[in-house]
């Protein structure tokens, strides 16, 4: 069969590469119009994210608020201090110069129309009304202005006076908060300043929130901290606008915003790190010209990656697979050093049968026939492999599964069948035609290289059309030109003369290096094999201790803004505050049983060690909910006033727990806030209505059903067991709510929690996926090779690859996370051509000689050379990557690089051990007929 298949390709060569061009050119047409403008969840199903829907479809905020952390420079001491006439004095100068701006339409994002966008909002303590921002520069500048003994400006007063209003400032009740904007670093001591004994405040920073109209940006819910649409990409663009404008000129301190822009950043940082691509995909074919040492090889090569670029693209838009980053990036990079696999085996092995006097046709006949079964087995090995991710139930890792058979596929198509046909095509012409010097070929296929890499990082990253057209070009350029040129010298007819030494494949010191190496290690195998064994027990242990986490360091660069903000939100925040947590609560909340139960849960977190504490001991709850909205009427005289005024309801409170005595009085209380907000006075509310229904939802028409939330900071979430502890921690307090009958449902929910859900469910996939991967290519290889033994020694190897692959990210620092638990599809899928392609060859020429020994030194020659070869392409390309400024890159290319190195150690080592030991010399005729 596969030589029918063979001979039919031969003879129909030229049919097959216009059938291929053709695809590619009608590839071009789905490519850009269907390009999804999707990007692929990478969230499991689960209730942590049904609640999150839920909270976004019921509990919306109408509010954009951004936090931002502004550090004092070093004094002359050394020492920092944001509590300082210049440092206060040039934060309120630039909060001034924001509204301004945001006055004059200057802060307005993207394409929406010039308005103004900071929210006027009152404090809920004092009722001073302000727009946009509140820091402790307005508190001081109010206390300087108003108090009889300072009558100052920030502008005009000294360093004392400044110290004395923020002492006041934080020994009055109503103003104390504002010690939660100070760092935990903040320190006080009793001086005497201006003849008053002072609690004078050392500040090295402050943090403090800036809020936004969500519905003028466009409405959108921003809970999964990803933009994911225009409304949220001008989000991020206000708030840079915001940073910019608070920065000013940075006299005295330095700002930065706290994670306002992952997603412009991520997609500026993917720029920055495409120039690292390029040479990714540069490097790789310099590799595979210096292996081949063909121009024509090298070319059509690139050329052939090209268009499996634009197959990618175009089938992938046909089926529906959506984008991101593991679609986008990952599937790519590895489709090139898959083709280049097929590539280099495909060709190499036409080259060794391509000698002087013998027809390219017929060397390509025998060296595909050779070679074709290994090149299918490892195209349905690899598709096994990605596959195997398709039962995760991610969407993600899903259509990374199935992007990547069709890569895989592809890939075979192209470079393993099409170049090779089109390769033989060529020489037939070069046969007897012009062969133009070695120098022009070089520098022509240092041109091919660098075109396609230009051309892929523009397909894949930049702009489609403008990569389709770059490659294009570099096709016509690199191959169509030089082959009208061969065309008119030959007269337009193709000969089957033979080829000259020089096309056929190269020999020298590293094919005897390897077949000597081979050797070897198959004369001490059982040594070899014991060594091998001990290190990978070793590697099982460590590879068990890897973790996974997700933290923003492993996907921007160390010195972004967004990387050097959290970090001084560690560093001024720690343990008070954090990423917040939600619990969600269900059920008849207008029972007075619930909101006790609630109330005593507020009461609880303030003893939880996992949640997060403000400056004053209680417990970081953020925001409003069910209790807070109730106790704040009760402790309200003029909204009790308000509401007994509109409803006809009186408040009562005979236990003194601060809050109303009957499920008659919360629904007032509910129906009340919910739509006409929190009263401060007859002029000012303490809280909008919309910001009541960022907390509560309640429907006048089904009071049974209230939702209310209870947001909670929890510190330290950048390390992910730091989650689970709170997760569990909270299970154990929020029990007590599961038992109040009027309660139906409790839940937790929240950024850390669903980035925790997600990591584990990439674990459970890696876990699933590589068992199903490793069963189901030894299934396909026990069928295909009809042998036990052969099948299981060529699967054990990646087996191992896998083991001392993720024992060495454990003993380098790495972690498993969404990008780096696709390795192990990645190893498998990979990894097992190689042993694919030494054992197939070693079974062939087995059949030709008369020893084990001297057939894998055979093997070793031819294919243990191409593998070495394809793995060099490889391991080159994607090492450079390895110095890419965005981790997310950097990772993928360094564990790439090594995991295609363990897989070349694997196959050039373990495997002919194996071999040897399953395997047995061969029986000549003439024994057999002695034994006859």
């Amino acid at each position: 069969m596969a030589s029918r298949v063979i001979s039919a390709l031969i003879g129909h060569s030229d049919l097959t590469v216009a059938a291929a061009t053709l695809l590619t050119v009608a590839l071009i047409a789905p490519l850009l119009l269907f390009a999804p403008d999707e990007t692929a969840s990478t969230e499991p199903d689960g209730e942590v994210f049904d609640l999150r829907d839920e909270i976004d479809e019921k509990l919306a905020s109408t509010t954009f608020g951004t936090a931002y952390v502004a550090e004092a420079l070093p004094g002359p001491d050394g020492s920092r201090d944001m509590l300082t006439r210049d440092g206060l004095g040039e934060l309120l100068g630039n909060e001034r110069l924001l509204r301004q701006r945001d006055a004059d339409g200057k802060l307005t994002p993207g394409s929406l129309a010039p308005r103004s966008f900071l929210l006027d909002f009152a404090d809920p303590e004092t009722g001073v009304r302000f727009t946009g921002v509140s820091t402790m520069a307005d508190g001081v500048e109010a206390v300087l202005s108003l108090h009889p003994r300072l009558g100052s400006t920030l502008a005009d007063a000294s360093d004392d006076q400044v110290k004395l209003a923020v002492a006041l400032l934080l020994g009055d009740p109503l103003t104390a908060d504002l010690a939660d904007q100070l760092s935990v670093q903040a320190s006080s001591e009793r001086r005497l300043v201006l003849g008053e004994e002072i609690d004078y405040w050392v500040s090295p920073a402050i943090i403090f929130v800036v809020s936004a109209d969500n519905e003028a940006l466009g409405g959108a819910s921003g809970s999964t901290g990803q933009a994911v649409d225009e409304a949220g990409l001008n989000r991020e663009r206000f708030a840079r606008s915001v940073q910019e404008s608070l920065r000013g000129e940075e006299r005295n301190y330095r700002l930065w915003g706290l994670a306002i822009d992952q997603t412009l950043a991520a997609r500026e940082q993917g720029a920055t790190a495409g120039t690292f691509i390029v040479l990714t995909v540069v490097a790789a074919l310099a590799v595979v010209g210096l292996a081949l040492r063909s121009y024509w090889a090298t070319a059509l090569t690139s050329v052939g990656i090209g268009a499996l670029m634009i197959w990618l693209k175009g089938l992938s838009a046909l089926v529906g697979i959506k984008g991101g980053l593991v679609v986008d990036l990952i599937v790519p990079i590895a489709m090139v050093s898959l083709g280049v696999d097929f590539a280099v085996h495909a060709i190499r092995r036409y080259k060794e049968e391509l000698q002087p006097g013998i027809a390219p046709a017929t060397a390509l006949r025998a060296g595909m026939a050779g070679v074709l079964g290994a090149l299918v087995l490892a195209m349905l090995s690899d598709g096994i492999a990605f596959l195997s991710n398709v039962p995760s139930g991610i969407e993600a890792i899903v259509q990374f599964g199935i992007a990547a058979g069709i890569a895989v596929a592809s890939s075979f198509t192209v470079l393993g069948i099409v170049v090779p046909l089109a390769l033989m095509r060529v020489d037939s012409l070069r046969a007897s035609g012009w062969r133009g010097s070695r120098w022009a070929a070089l520098a022509g296929s240092a041109g091919v290289t660098a075109a396609t890499g230009a051309g892929v990082i523009l397909l894949v990253a930049v702009h489609a059309g403008a990569g389709v057209a770059v490659l294009g070009a570099t096709a016509a350029g690199v191959v169509g030109v030089p082959l009208l040129v061969l065309l008119a010298r030959r007269g337009g007819e193709a000969g089957e003369a033979g080829p000259s030494a020089r096309d056929a494949a190269p020999q020298g010191w590293v094919t005897v290096a390897v077949a000597r190496l081979v050797r070897g290690i198959a004369v001490y195998r059982l040594g070899v094999l014991s060594l091998v064994a001990l290190a990978t027990g070793i590697a099982i242990v460590l590879a068990l201790r890897l973790e996974a986490t997700f933290d923003v360091k492993d996907f921007f660069a160390a010195d972004s803004d967004i990387v050097v903000g959290l970090d001084k939100l560690d560093e001024h925040v720690g343990e008070r505050g954090g990423e917040g947590g939600i619990v969600f609560v269900r059920g008849d909340i207008t029972d007075p049983a619930a909101i006790e139960a609630l109330s005593a849960f507020v009461d609880r977190l303030a003893d939880n060690p996992h949640i997060g504490t403000e400056a004053d001991g209680t417990a970081s709850v953020f925001g409003l909910n069910a209790v807070s909205v109730l106790k704040a009427f009760a402790a309200s005289p003029h909204a009790q006033a308000r509401l007994s005024e509109e409803t006809g309801t009186t408040l009562t409170d005979r236990n003194g727990n601060g809050l109303p005595d009957t499920a008659e009085q919360n629904r007032a209380v509910f129906a009340y806030a919910t739509a006409f907000g929190i009263p401060f006075d007859d002029e000012t509310n303490a809280f909008e209505a919309d910001r009541v229904r960022t907390g509560l939802y309640y429907d006048v028409g089904n009071p049974a059903e209230v939702i209310t939330t209870i947001v909670m900071g929890i510190p330290g979430t950048r390390e992910q067991s730091a989650i689970r502890e709170a997760r569990a921690s909270l299970l154990v307090d929020v029990e007590p709510l599961r038992a109040v009958p009027s309660i139906t449902q409790v839940g937790l929910t929240g950024s850390p929690f669903m980035r925790d859900e997600e990591l584990t469910a990439t674990v459970d996939n890696l876990r699933t996926s590589l068992p199903i991967a490793a069963a189901g290519a030894f299934l396909l290889l026990l069928v295909a090779m009809r042998s036990l033994r052969f099948a299981v020694v060529t699967v054990v190897p990646i087996g191992l690859v896998v083991a001392w692959l993720y024992a060495i990210m454990h003993l380098a620092g790495f972690a498993l996370n969404f990008v780096s638990a696709t390795i192990g599809a990645v190893s498998i899928g990979v990894g097992i051509d190689y042993s694919i392609h030494m054992s197939e060859r070693f079974r062939e020429e087995l059949t030709r000689v008369g020893t084990r020994l001297e057939a894998l030194e055979r093997a070793a020659a031819g294919t243990g050379v191409s593998l070495l070869a394809s793995a060099g392409s490889s391991v080159v390309g994607f090492a450079i990557m390895g110095f890419a400024p965005m981790p997310m890159f950097s990772t993928y290319g360094i564990l790439t690089a090594v995991m295609i190195f363990l897989a070349l150690a694997a196959s050039l080592v373990v495997l002919p051990a194996l071999l040897m030991l399953v395997s047995s010399d061969p029986v000549s005729s003439h024994e057999k007929a002695r034994s006859g």
